[in-house]
């Protein structure tokens, strides 16, 4: 019996000694500026499918478990009843102005900002322009950041809807 207690005490003094060592060799490689950049490289490959109609592209760039809360403004709505194919009218675009993305880990991150989808209306030959304020977390799935969650508002950010002169 004092064999075998000597024996675990060893192996889990060997193991707390070796945990930090393979702990530190799996995140030698984390690179927070390079996940952002990857994450700026999602919203670009998102922007590109919704204002190509790229909605088979679209699919592929959103979590297999994405859950999305959509801004309720009335326009917005109207918007959503026009759209032929999920989310987005024909021709619609979008522009996504992010003010904070954080990479929390190696797997999750969030995005806020703001984003700007103009299209035309059925019956109308003027574009009209909607903006939203998101919150969005995002999950990496096969070695990529996508979309997990989502919640958007018709409401202004914090100190009103940026400038669109401004470079964020």
């Amino acid at each position: 019996m004092k064999l075998s207690t000597n024996i675990a005490a060893a192996l889990t003094a060997a193991a707390i000694t070796a945990a930090p060592a393979a702990f530190a060799d799996n995140h030698a490689e984390f690179d927070p500026a390079a996940e952002a950049a990857a994450i700026d490289e999602a919203r670009t490959g998102f922007m590109d499918a919704i204002s190509t109609g790229a909605m088979a592209e679209l699919g592929a760039l959103l979590h297999p478990q994405v859950i999305m809360v959509v801004p309720g403004g009335p326009e917005h709505l109207k918007m959503y009843e026009q759209a032929e194919q999920p989310s987005f009218p024909a021709g619609a675009t979008i522009e996504i102005t992010p003010t904070e993305t954080v990479v929390i880990n190696e797997t999750w991150a969030y995005d806020f900002g703001t984003s700007i989808i103009t299209y035309t209306p059925k019956g109308s030959t003027e574009p009209l322009e909607l903006r939203d304020t998101y919150l969005m977390l995002l999950k990496k799935h096969d070695g990529k950041w996508k979309p997990y969650r989502e919640v958007a508002s018709a409401t202004p950010p914090p100190g009103g809807w940026p400038d669109l002169n401004m470079v964020p």
